[in-house]
């Protein structure tokens, strides 16, 4: 079973059931990547009621509405633009004369503005500043959209945490790619290890499909029994926030 980690600071055991090593976690990886929602920013909540408010600003029965709800909290990480495409395909049955560019506009203006207020994950700041210690270069791969996300890091002061921040509508995959090709440019090189911090299945399957290790942080995660489980059968690590992965 995997044991979540307590905002201790302190090593933990690893999910194998392995004992504790001596050498910072941290360090066996040359770059780190992080998901933004519910890993950088508590905005989990916020998104969930986004996709709501349009959705009803478009005049979708509470059906439906319940069923996308539903469908995006299963899938949460995934780009809103492969979420409101399903719903244009007609995947929950009732289908409205809207295409997605008028889907993704509403959406992305809802969520700015929300984005900017969202209150940062326990200890993030202070996680950030110690992981990118020793020049280890740090990266965001979200499933926000990219532009609006690079402006909200911006705003909010935390670009500077972040050799570079990639979002949709690539892929997650894409945009770990993304991270390697950065990464050769900058004097890196493919043999480096990448460490995934994410609170989500499409987090966890992005690193593995990648080939970077995954961490799952448990607190602010909407599936956070199923990932858990998902850890313990896959072996990756967890810790509760931000404070307990340095």
């Amino acid at each position: 079973m995997v044991t979540v980690t307590p905002s201790t600071g302190h090593a933990d055991a690893s999910p194998t059931g392995e004992a504790p090593s001596s050498e910072p976690f941290l360090s066996r990886y040359d770059v780190v990547v992080f998901d933004c929602d519910g890993v950088l920013l508590d905005s989990n909540d916020l998104k969930t009621a986004v996709f709501r408010a349009v959705l009803e600003a478009h005049d979708f029965s509470p059906a439906t509405i319940e069923a996308f709800g539903a469908f995006q909290r299963a899938n949460f990480g995934t780009s809103r633009y492969r979420l409101f495409q399903a719903l244009v395909d007609g995947r929950f049955g009732e289908q409205r004369p809207v295409d997605l560019a008028t889907f993704l506009a509403d959406f992305g203006t809802r969520c700015r503005k929300g984005y900017v207020e969202q209150p940062e994950t326990a200890g993030m700041r202070g996680a950030l500043a110690r992981a990118g210690q020793d020049r280890r270069p740090l990266y965001v791969v979200s499933g926000s959209d990219e532009s609006e996300l690079r402006d909200v890091f911006a705003e909010r002061s935390l670009d500077a945490f972040f050799a570079d921040v990639y979002g949709s509508p690539a892929t997650k995959v894409e945009n770990i790619v993304r991270v390697r090709e950065h990464r050769r440019q900058h004097g890196g090189g493919d043999t480096e290890r990448i460490l995934f911090v994410g609170d989500a299945e499409a987090d966890m399957k992005a690193a593995e499909e990648s080939g970077a290790d995954f961490v799952f942080v448990a607190r602010y995660s909407t599936v956070r029994e199923a990932m858990l489980a998902k850890a313990a059968e896959r072996g990756h690590r967890v810790i509760e926030d931000l404070q307990s992965l340095i």
